[in-house]
């Protein structure tokens, strides 16, 4: 008979910490699954103790590009636990000896940037990011769009990145015939010419060509108006072969990660400073301001240096480029003018 048991929610705070809550996106890893066999008697102790690695491995793909996750395998479980703010037992179960256990867990914003910096990293304060992608095939000097291409087709089998979220294209006939009137002109077309259909701001094209062995792709991505570019060769023996197209998206997926990050880095050793003016003609006003500026992950303090009945001025502290933090503050409801070199901030309307 099968023996199924859940255990409840568990919190365990590792560090104390004011505002524990506060800003979680980039530091909290959600949903972290592991499952084996009860085959020791501190099987409980076991999975968590991989939970937190599995967890630290999340944490730094979801931030870190790929060059910098490398320099961390090597990483202690002594070391990862410290990094940890607090954990979530969301889930445990036991069915038939095998033992499943779900987990969240908040990493310490100050302590992980201690370490990174210890170890000369850099990291990405990135967001969610919806990236229209045209995988292109010209194979033996034949084009393949869409459903004729396997790379289109198994573009999205593999769910690699929480950060992006690939949208393939409709098959469109409009799509298709520019594709092929421009089959010369493809690395230079303005790629709003194939997005404008789509309520999507952010976009990638990828030309790949097949000929005698090698694989040469072609990949320009548009990241809210800042292009980037680049080549990638591949020696493939047998395109057919689906894993070695596997291997080759989920490559491509990482270049394109790592572009999505490097505008998104953070300098930890650099941080910068700039006032806010705000209308506070409404007594709930700066109650709210404060409210959503405590969610911008870019901003890590704040402080009130003028209060009169009608306005206020606040000073931030953040990190980053001063576009990631107008796209930030935009994204968290805020308008914004700058009129000689003041900030005039105010909730949208």
């Amino acid at each position: 008979m099968k023996k199924l048991i859940f255990l409840s929610l568990i919190i365990l705070f590792l560090t104390k910490t004011q505002n524990v809550f506060a800003k979680i996106d980039t530091f909290t890893v959600d949903n972290i699954t592991v499952v084996g066999k009860m085959n020791s008697n501190n099987y409980r102790e076991k999975y968590l103790q991989v939970a937190f690695k599995k967890s630290f491995e999340n944490l730094t793909n979801n931030i870190l590009k790929k060059k910098d996750q490398k320099k961390l395998l090597s990483t202690d479980l002594k070391t990862i636990k410290s990094l940890i703010e607090n954990y979530q037992i969301i889930q445990e179960e036991i069915l038939d000896d095998i033992y499943t256990i779900k987990v969240s867990m908040t990493f310490n914003r100050d302590l992980v940037n201690q370490f990174f910096r210890k170890k000369n990293i850099t990291y990405s304060e990135v967001t969610k990011l919806e990236l229209l992608v045209f995988p292109i095939l010209i194979l033996d000097s034949e084009l393949q769009v869409f459903s004729q291409n396997k790379f289109f087709k198994e573009w999205n089998e593999q769910k690699d990145f929480e950060n992006i979220n690939f949208i393939l294209p409709v098959e469109n006939v409009d799509d298709i015939k520019f594709i092929k009137n421009n089959l010369q002109f493809l690395e230079d077309i303005d790629l709003s010419e194939l997005v404008d259909n789509y309520e999507i701001k952010n976009s990638a094209i990828l030309i790949f060509r097949y000929d005698e062995g090698e694989l040469n792709v072609f990949f320009k991505v548009d990241f809210k108006g800042v292009e980037k570019a680049a080549r990638v060769k591949f020696i493939v023996e047998d395109l057919t072969n689906k894993e070695v197209r596997a291997d080759i998206i989920k490559s491509l997926k990482i270049n394109i990660n790592d572009f999505w990050k490097g505008e998104h880095l953070i300098d930890i050793s650099a941080p910068s400073y700039l006032t806010f003016k705000i209308k506070t003609e409404k007594p709930e006003t700066l109650k709210n301001v404060i409210k959503r500026i405590t969610k911008i992950n870019l901003i890590e303090s704040y402080i009130v240096r003028e209060l009169s009945k009608n306005s206020a001025k606040i000073k931030i502290k953040y990190f980053g480029k001063i576009k990631n933090l107008q796209d930030e503050l935009t994204d968290n409801g805020f308008e914004f003018k700058i009129l000689h070199n003041e900030w005039n901030l105010s909730l949208a309307s």
